[in-house]
């Protein structure tokens, strides 16, 4: 309750300051605020059908709430990325410039905002070449115009125009552009505030516009630049693989291949055929040679004279070449064979067979052998075995010919197999890469429609509105909050103040500072109520007496009662003090001395610094109560046995002097001085309301000091009449 009462009083001492400063502030305020400027609040509303959209193939997106709250981020980025904001800078810029009126407010812009930024244009060094920008039949003329002009330098005023400070077409004005997402839903609300009605509408009308071409720029830019990627790799190995195809083709015309898996089977088969017709040559040559070798062995001289007869040995040659062509035709040509040649041969063969018959006829004596055998049909069997022979040997010199022939062709084509299955593999590898170019490429195409599907769902749900109507300037909150703000600065400082400062002024300071108890306190003086100052002096040595007179328990021997007066430090007020409380019991009847250090007794001399008790300082004349005021501490010292023999010890402080380091050293060691003696705090020169705590309210009675005393003691629902 004390504290409260203290919180109060402080509240209440600095009245005056919170109620004239914070009237000020808010005075001041009012007076700048009188003509704030209203501004107008442009929304729109967007559907992005990302997260509810449908995909190429029907299906919905479905993307989780971690992929939906991304993509959400990313719309708002985009809406509130820097370039993004720059060209919608550039474009409300041209558009402002086109259609503004110096003299009358448009839907665009109003007049006194266009003659600003028209001026500022205007009025620059190269304010015509600016000017010359302005193409007034085309906004996107305009707008690549100024990009052509614009460069990255300070003083490049289409460049400064975005980085500058101006309030409608710089970054950081537009970067004030709020992007919300409604809930948990596809919609974004971009909400946009300015002091110009059109600035705000156009302004948000762009953004829309240069958002949607951003994000679609964005989303269909990756996709096309693989799209392009896919179309020129796949040109470009489709190109290799006609290289490489025409390559083998050509390769395949010089070394005459028509088919060379299908050739080299049939080279294979020729192969086998060969070795199976070369066994059934070397076995009709081996059966014809033993045969012939047998009948030779059974033939006369006269018939081996045949063997050397010119006419047989030319018929048999000649039958030997026939049998060797008709046999190399027969064996190996037979589709390309020339039917009539054949059938020639063959009948030059049946007539030099005969003949051959004929000529072994004459060589034949004797009809039979010595065996008994017909010499004309061992004749006949080796003329007949002899032919036999002779086209064994034709055969074998054919099969012997078309394999060294075959081995010639083994020869050409081992490397060109090599060659053609290496350009093969080239090929397929080409090819398979093709392929996998192409699916990619059919898939990026398929990624661009997908994403002109979910693009086209991206749409302006709520276009922006021009704004009629401001919105509340708020201008009755700002003066509000300036006179709270006000208020709470005031009492913030003069708290902070109260907390450090270390004056002692009042009971509850006085004793949490010093850790002494106060035993009471005196007034000072007052010009508001000088007339009552007695009356008040009269009221609080009242106090004082009631105080100090419980400590006058018992007396010591031949000593009256003691009342001792320090002070720690001059000029305190103990004189004053102790001539009141004197006056104030001699007027009751008892028998008080004063003794003063400056007038009764010597403070320099070793009588008073070795003094065990007031007798030695002054000769008592059987007075009830002696007061004893001794210098200050600061200064002087006090003996511990003038201190403990007193009564009550009364230390003396002014209420607007502060408590010092030194003042608490001086006060500890006090308090080991007095012992068991009691010591008290006395409070001069303080205020009336802290004297009033202690004596309660003093005079003037009138009825407004009652009602504040009352407020001060929070006696809010007390009787008036009992005060």
């Amino acid at each position: 309750m004390e504290y409260l009462l203290y919180i109060f009083r402080f509240l209440y001492r600095i009245r005056f300051w919170v109620i004239i400063g914070s009237a000020l502030v808010t005075l001041a305020v009012i007076y700048a605020t009188r003509n704030i400027t209203r501004t107008y609040t442009v929304e729109s509303t967007v559907f992005t059908g990302e997260q509810s959209g449908y995909s190429l193939e029907g299906e919905l997106l479905g993307r989780t709430i971690k992929a939906g709250n991304n993509t959400v981020d990313n719309f708002i980025n985009i809406i509130l990325a820097e370039t993004t904001l720059k060209r919608v800078s550039y474009r409300l810029y041209a558009r402002n410039m086109i259609h503004g009126d110096l003299n009358r407010d448009n839907e665009y812009i109003t007049a006194a905002d266009y003659r600003e930024i028209y001026n500022r244009t205007v009025n620059r060094p190269d304010g015509q070449a600016l000017l010359a920008l302005i193409d007034k039949t085309s906004e996107d003329k305009t707008v690549e115009n100024m990009l052509k002009y614009e460069k990255p330098d300070k003083s490049n005023f289409i460049y400064g125009l975005f980085y500058w400070n101006h309030p409608h077409y710089s970054y950081g004005a537009l970067k004030k552009i709020q992007v919300l997402r409604k809930g948990s839903s596809d919609l974004l609300t971009i909400r946009y505030s300015s002091n110009d009605p059109g600035i705000a509408y156009n302004t948000i009308d762009i953004l829309m516009k240069e958002f949607v071409n951003e994000y679609k720029d964005i989303r269909y830019g990756e996709t096309d630049k693989v799209i392009e990627y896919f179309r020129s790799e796949l040109a470009r190995i489709g190109h290799e693989l006609r290289m490489a195809e025409d390559s083998l083709t050509q390769y395949n015309t010089e070394k005459g291949i028509i088919n060379y898996y299908d050739e080299t089977k049939e080279i294979a088969a020729i192969n086998k055929e060969f070795e199976l017709r070369e066994q059934d040559v070397l076995l009709a040559y081996s059966s014809s040679l033993i045969m012939k070798q047998e009948l030779e062995k059974q033939m006369d001289s006269n018939t081996k004279q045949l063997l050397n007869n010119i006419s047989f040995v030319n018929k048999l040659k000649e039958a030997s070449e026939l049998t060797g062509k008709i046999s190399e035709m027969e064996s190996f040509n037979k589709e390309n064979s020339n039917i009539t040649a054949l059938s020639q041969y063959k009948n030059q063969l049946n007539k030099t067979t005969k003949e051959l018959s004929s000529i072994t006829d004459r060589y034949v004596e004797n009809k039979q052998s010595k065996e008994g055998i017909a010499k004309s049909n061992i004749v006949s069997q080796w003329l007949e075995q002899t032919l036999a022979l002779e086209k064994a040997k034709a055969s074998l010199n054919v099969v012997k010919k078309s394999k060294e022939e075959l081995k010639e062709k083994y020869a050409f084509f081992a490397p060109v197999g090599s060659t053609i299955k290496r350009r093969e593999r080239g090929i397929n590898f080409t090819e398979q890469n093709y392929l996998s170019l192409l699916k990619s490429y059919n898939d990026a195409l398929m990624r661009k429609k997908n994403l002109e599907m979910t693009s086209a769902t991206l749409k302006v749900l709520n276009p922006p509105a021009y704004p009629i109507q401001p919105e509340p300037h708020g201008r009755k909150n700002i003066v509000l909050m300036s006179l709270l703000g006000s208020i709470a600065f005031i009492v913030g400082l003069f708290l902070i103040i109260e907390l450090l400062d270390r004056t002692l002024r009042d009971k509850i300071r006085t004793e949490r500072l010093t850790g002494s108890k106060l035993l009471a306190s005196f007034p000072k003086e007052s010009k508001k109520y000088t007339k009552y100052r007695t009356a008040c002096l009269l009221i609080a040595t009242k106090y004082l007496s009631s105080a100090v007179f419980k400590y006058f328990t018992h007396k010591k021997e031949r000593l009256p009662y003691i009342v001792n007066f320090l002070s720690i430090e001059k000029q305190n007020g103990k004189t004053f003090i102790a001539d009141q409380l004197a006056t104030y019991w001699q007027n009751l009847g008892l028998k008080v001395k004063v003794i003063n250090w400056e007038a009764d007794f010597n403070i320099n001399s070793s009588q008073y610094m070795l003094a065990k008790s007031i007798n030695e300082l002054y000769s008592l004349n059987e007075e009830d109560i002696v007061l004893v005021e001794y210098p200050n501490m600061e200064n002087y010292n006090v003996s511990n046995a003038l201190l403990q023999e007193a009564n009550v010890n009364l230390l003396v402080l002014r209420a607007d002097r502060s408590w010092k380091e030194t003042n608490n050293i001086l006060y500890q060691k006090l308090k080991n001085q007095v012992g068991k003696t009691p010591l008290f705090t006395l409070l001069n020169y303080a205020e009336r309301d802290v004297l009033e705590t202690y004596t309660g309210m003093l005079p003037p009675y009138t009825r407004f000091r009652k009602l504040g005393y009352r407020i001060r003691q929070l006696g809010l629902t007390e009787n008036s009449d009992l005060i």
